[in-house]
């Protein structure tokens, strides 16, 4: 709106101040371009993440597995430690485990080996298998289906997995 400039007594037109469209729509477009940016590096951190969680569960329950295999000569499942066969233990979790309780089939045992077995990062129970091929060989392992969960038997490249020695 008009004001009157009080010296002169003329009308004078102010700037009003604002964006234009243009600036707006740089300011948009410069967003989108840094979401753009941010949104893979940040998923790509979270899998990492997930992958190192994985990991480190992992050797915690190897260590569990060791000295379950040292005091009962069994493995989980209650497979001897030694030319074990090939029957997996699906979830480590409970007695059939070995980890956390006996369920009668683990002679000489002096655990819990470990507090809690826990969840792999992406929901789903840990396994021990006496027969994981690694490399074309044979060898226990204790591991997580990974970001797909595909398995038991289906094993892939996403799986997660520890060799027990």
């Amino acid at each position: 709106m008009p004001s009157q400039d009080p010296a002169s007594g003329r009308r004078v037109h102010r700037a009003q101040s604002g964006y234009t469209l243009a600036e707006i729509m740089m300011v948009v477009l410069l967003v989108g371009l840094l979401a753009g940016i941010a949104i893979p590096a940040l998923q790509k951190a979270r899998r990492t993440a997930r992958t190192n969680r994985a990991k480190a569960d992992l050797r915690a329950l190897d260590q569990a597995i060791a000295q379950l295999a040292f005091d009962t000569g069994q493995y989980p499942g209650g497979l001897p430690a030694v030319g074990s066969g090939d029957t997996e233990t699906w979830d480590l979790t409970g007695g059939a485990g070995g980890l956390t309780e006996n369920d009668g089939r683990f002679q000489s045992w002096r655990g819990p080996y470990i507090k809690s077995v826990p969840q792999d990062p992406w929901g789903a129970a840990y396994f021990f298998d006496p027969d994981y091929r690694v490399d074309g060989i044979m060898r226990p392992a204790v591991g997580s289906f990974g970001p797909n969960g595909l398995g038991p038997n289906l094993y892939d490249a996403d799986d997660v997995y520890l060799t027990v020695d």
